[in-house]
């Protein structure tokens, strides 16, 4: 069974979230662990791939998750949440 996963850093980040946001990006991660497999449920949460392992999905109208795919074990890793920008300059930074 697919499971989610979230980095020490991204919980960080969470952490400085108010309860409403938090409930959000929760409800966002859940969207995506529902979605994922079901190409035709993507375009509705916008997960996009990235890179060759990096994904995004949108969390209301301006902010991204980033995450990844782990097949052993099963699970999406998110990694970081930001705008559109900040998530392309992320990826530019680890190439």
């Amino acid at each position: 069974m697919l499971r989610a996963r979230v980095t020490a850093d991204l919980l960080d980040q969470l952490r400085q979230r108010t309860k409403a946001d938090r409930k959000v990006i929760g409800e966002a991660m859940n969207s995506v662990l529902a979605a994922w497999g079901h190409p035709h449920l993507h375009s509705g949460i916008s997960i996009r791939r990235l890179t060759k392992n990096i994904f995004e999905c949108r969390v209301g109208l301006e902010e991204r998750l980033a995450f990844v795919f782990v097949t052993t074990p099963p699970e999406l890793v998110f990694f970081f949440i930001g705008k559109h920008d900040e998530v392309q300059q992320l990826i530019c930074s680890q190439r």
